[in-house]
């Protein structure tokens, strides 16, 4: 039986919206003329007529530096129509508040769109129509479609549209406002994480971005450090700031003059995803990355990243100023390095103590339930180990067996199932053959640490990483800190369940007739 389409509920049923024909802004061909402008804008009024049609078609800028631009028609700017503007995004009260002063105007059919880059609003899309009961189901998708095809273009524009009439590249007022911000970044960055922030603000304006890394190479290039997180003390001194070259190379990315530039890091191989927004709420994914190299005059070797969550945002002029940038940033950050060397021979001292195993000490001590209290363990020790598994391997008699308790788990356990580890890493551990073990094999990464009570080696702590693993060998001390923590906890579980069941006179006896 065929439904009538106003019985459909919402987009429920339809079929998959053909592709919306936008045309190419051409950004490098005077996008800040108004008449390219008008005749880009009537041809995408053109193009998405026909499986669009409208009446009206509306299209706004939001440049970086602020306020909202007419791209199209030109005769809207009569109108004086109160659009709103983002902050960073337009919400959907102000969306409904527009399409109801156009409606007013005699448009019975109308939708506005946000064209959203990352997570910024970088325009508006509205479209209207004299017939009525228009704008759902297919139609709303290919203008969804339409306002996602437009994005990257946009994206472009809105952070080149305040200096569109000196054409493209970095003129003379753009080096003097970087040079300017350089010099306040240096004064007010005392610290690492003071001057990574100020060097962050002062590039905004010229280069828009989500988020700024400063890292460091290590002594062969084989592993890099963080600086721009470093809070204080030894360089190095950290894990949780390390990242092994064979997750991230910087130095093969930086290869071609000492830039790096990917348009979409999300579909990129050499870029470890979702390391360096493990702590950020879903959707900060970096995909947009800018990079630059250089090396100080103590021939320290510093990388400078901008990414963004939108892809394709950056070109090859954005990297060649980044390595302007980094450049002259070098001797600075050659001044903290020396700082913190400074403070490592005044005071030197074991890695501080991470905060998540003192919270991990109380849970211990204070819950009564051992599934709920191991799962919240895991996830305290997931804060500054970077894993995507943990279990628990644990020995319940003198054998080549093992039971794996996974965190939360309820059963007890002697109805686990036990597996074989004589023969492998797990097993090496377990018998004091290796202090630990660490294994890459095809980018997944593998920890294993003993459990270890009174000099006894009663079990063992695994960790997995998937790839591109950021575990790596510097993760071992922090690991153990967390397993010597726990095993006395989970070596009461495990004496527990060597105990023999108790002994209960007369239970379950039958009478003697």
């Amino acid at each position: 039986m065929d439904l009538p389409d106003a019985e459909l509920p919402g987009d429920a049923l339809l079929p998959e919206p053909s592709e919306p024909l936008v045309p190419i802004l051409r950004l490098d061909r005077g996008a800040g003329d108004p008449d390219a402008l008008a005749t880009w804008h009537q041809a995408l009024s053109n193009g998405l007529a026909p499986d669009v049609p409208h009446d009206l078609l509306g299209l706004w800028l939001y440049p970086h530096g602020g306020g909202v631009v007419l791209l199209g028609p030109e005769a809207l700017a009569q109108d004086g129509l109160p659009v709103p503007l983002p902050s960073p995004q337009v919400q959907p009260g102000q969306l409904a508040a527009l399409e109801e002063i156009v409606r007013a105007a005699g448009y019975p059919s109308t939708i506005s769109l946000p064209v959203r880059f990352g997570r910024r609003d970088v325009g508006l899309l509205l479209v209207a129509s004299l017939q009525p009961g228009r704008y759902q189901g297919m139609d709303l998708q290919v203008l969804r479609l339409a306002a996602q095809r437009l994005a990257p273009s946009l994206g472009r524009l809105a952070r080149q549209w305040d200096g569109v009439g000196g054409g493209q590249g970095h003129g003379p007022e753009r080096i003097a406002v970087l040079l300017d911000g350089m010099a306040q970044a240096s004064a007010a960055g005392t610290t690492p994480p003071r001057f990574a922030a100020a060097l962050s603000h002062a590039l905004d304006p010229l280069i828009p971005h989500d988020r700024l890394e400063l890292m460091l190479a290590g002594p062969g290039g084989g592993r890099y450090y963080r600086l721009g997180e470093h809070p204080g003390g030894a360089l190095w001194a950290d894990p949780s700031l390390m990242l092994e070259s064979a997750s991230l190379d910087l130095a093969g990315l930086a290869a071609q003059h000492d830039r790096i530039l990917l348009g979409d890091a999300g579909r990129d191989a050499r870029w470890p995803r979702g390391y360096f927004t493990v702590a950020d709420p879903a959707g900060a994914e970096l995909r947009g990355v800018v990079g630059a190299r250089a090396i100080g005059p103590t021939r320290l070797t510093t990388y400078l990243l901008l990414g963004s969550v939108g892809a394709d945002l950056y070109d090859e002029a954005d990297a060649e100023l980044l390595v302007k940038v980094a450049a002259l940033i070098a001797p600075h950050v050659a001044l903290l390095a020396e700082a913190a060397a400074r403070e490592r021979d005044a005071a030197p001292a074991l890695p501080p103590l991470p905060a998540q195993l003192i919270e991990i000490g109380e849970v211990l001590a204070l819950g009564a339930e051992p599934g709920d209290a191991s799962r919240r363990v895991a996830e305290l020790a997931g804060r500054f180990l970077p894993f995507d598994e943990l279990h628990f391997a644990l020995r319940l008699s003198e054998g080549d067996r093992v039971v794996l308790l996974d965190p939360g788990e309820r059963r007890p356990l002697p109805d686990l199932a036990s597996v074989p580890v004589a023969g492998t890493g797990l097993g090496q551990v377990l018998q004091g053959e290796l202090p630990h073990l660490f294994a890459l094999a095809q980018g997944e990464a593998r920890l294993i640490v003993p459990l270890r009570v009174a000099g006894r080696v009663h079990g063992a702590l695994v960790l997995t990483a998937a790839p591109p693993a950021v575990l790596n060998r510097a993760h071992v001390e922090p690991a153990q800190r967390l397993a010597d923590l726990i095993a006395p906890h989970l070596e009461l579980l495990r004496r527990a369940a060597m105990l023999p069941p108790p002994f209960r006179p007369g239970w379950k006896r039958e009478p003697r007739g």
